[in-house]
């Protein structure tokens, strides 16, 4: 079963296979309506997330914090779980990845860490309902689950920065997680929280690792701090990194063992 929708300034796609089809999960079998429900709660999680984190949306917790109409205390308690992951990744990253944009300090823009955990928390709602093969992807993220099939993982492409309609690299991942940073939907929107500056010192930086949130975080970061992001990476274990430069090369981190 397949579903796509709008949110986060994307499009989130869920891919479910059930391979056995009597299979049986708390005495229900696995049927298409049992995959249907689990999709929705997929969807209710991700709404959820973005009415409290989002920076688009103005009735966002985040945006109502941002004008001077809420505390950060009084806001949900996801907000303060987000900033916690943002700002232990800002010393980690030597202050490259930042949640205060440059040209408003005062402001906080939790996104480069918001999208990859809101889809990985909901995605654990399939993990919950007794899924075990499944896709879920936000734009240039994706965490999955099992395979589409017995004898093959899911293959991710990594998008040609410079042309959309191509994939430079295609990725075999099982239970895993891919997260690419770029300008590929909502242009030059990284910056560089050591100098405040917008960057763009690599066309696009990939990390996979086996949990979405984090590969996403460490793709921002290391998309901000350009080709010496890809070692970077590889401090964290189970994460590598794949960069396209500028001039459309690839390069690839140490350790980096798929093609």
């Amino acid at each position: 079963m397949t579903r796509a929708w709008p949110a986060m300034g994307t499009m989130i796609s869920v891919h479910v296979h059930v391979h056995v089809h009597d299979r049986v999960v708390d005495g229900r079998p696995v049927d298409e309506t049992l995959v249907a429900e689990a999709i929705d709660e997929v969807r209710r999680e991700i709404e959820a997330g973005e009415s409290v984190l989002s920076t688009f949306r103005p009735d966002s917790d985040v945006s109502r914090i941002n004008r001077g109409e809420l505390h950060l205390l009084d806001a949900d308690p996801m907000v303060v779980e987000v900033l916690d992951f943002c700002t232990w990744l800002e010393h980690e990253s030597g202050g490259a990845f930042g949640a205060h944009p440059p040209e408003h300090p005062d402001r906080i823009d939790p996104a480069g860490f918001a999208k990859g955990w809101i889809t990985e928390r909901a995605a654990t709602r399939l993990d919950d309902a007794g899924l075990a093969d499944w896709y879920v992807g936000a734009g240039g993220d994706v965490v999955t689950r099992g395979r589409p099939a017995p004898d093959r993982p899911w293959r991710v492409g990594v998008v040609d920065p410079s042309d959309r309609s191509r994939t430079v690299l295609t990725l075999d991942v099982e239970s895993g997680a891919v997260a690419t940073s770029g300008s590929y939907e909502r242009g030059a929107h990284v910056w560089d929280s050591r100098d405040g500056s917008r960057v763009a010192r690599v066309a696009s930086m990939t990390v996979t690792g086996p949990s979405l949130a984090w590969a996403d975080a460490f793709a921002t970061a290391a998309y901000a701090m350009g080709a010496e992001g890809l070692e970077w990476v590889t401090r964290f274990t189970g994460y590598q990194a794949i960069a396209v430069g500028l001039d459309g090369a690839i390069s690839v981190s140490a350790g980096r063992r798929d093609g």
